[in-house]
């Protein structure tokens, strides 16, 4: 059981190696004043979003040996980091605007090599 975990721990390793897409974190359409910040800032949000939106989708597809004290704290250390990223998310960037976070995720995408959305 312990080589079938490490075997997968390694192709989930290997896997999130490759360059993922980012994307744009969700926005409202807001009739109200809202915050601005700077485009430096949002592209650091879209960075923190996808990051965390990865690590949610890693561990909804983990399975971990309730036996194994390394694997129960290896999950663990992933959900506290997943609470820090969505923390981080929700006090600088939910329900801010900058100019662009659209542009922001193509900046990224491009910086990694991976296709390009269209903003619209």
């Amino acid at each position: 059981m312990k080589k079938i975990n490490f075997i997968l721990s390694l192709l989930f390793i290997s896997s999130s190696a490759l360059p993922q897409p980012y994307k744009a974190p969700p926005t409202s359409s807001t009739s109200g004043c809202v915050p601005v910040i700077s485009d430096e800032l949002m592209e650091q949000c879209v960075k923190i979003y996808n990051e965390a939106e990865w690590l949610e989708n890693h561990l909804n597809h983990t399975s971990v040996n309730q036996y194994s004290q390394y694997e129960v704290n290896q999950y663990n250390q992933n959900i506290a980091k997943l609470n820090q990223l969505t923390n981080w998310f929700n006090q600088n960037c939910a329900g801010k605007q900058s100019r662009s976070a659209c542009e922001a995720t193509k900046r990224l995408n491009q910086q990694a090599g991976l296709p390009q959305q269209k903003c619209y």
